[in-house]
């Protein structure tokens, strides 16, 4: 279990998981990435509100063939 403290004046929490892939039992599993501002009523930078941070959920699947491009973070999804 990981734990993780609220950061910054948005107090952002990240939420990300792995989940089993039941078809295959437990042989294969999907990441899924989410953060939550816990501050919406912050402000990141002057223009910048807190609601205004993706707190979008996002799905990285082994069985989809191909890469993604995300800030400076690269996934790149393969079978082995």
């Amino acid at each position: 279990m990981v734990s993780a403290q609220p950061e910054g004046p948005c107090g952002i929490v990240q939420l990300s998981r792995f989940e089993m892939d039941k078809e295959y039992h437990g042989l294969f599993w999907r990441y899924v990435a989410r953060k939550a501002a816990t501050n919406p009523t912050g402000t990141l930078m002057p223009g910048f509100s807190c609601a205004d941070v993706d707190q979008g959920e996002y799905l990285y699947d082994w069985k989809k063939t191909r890469s993604d491009h995300m800030q400076c973070e690269f996934v790149e999804f393969s079978p082995i």
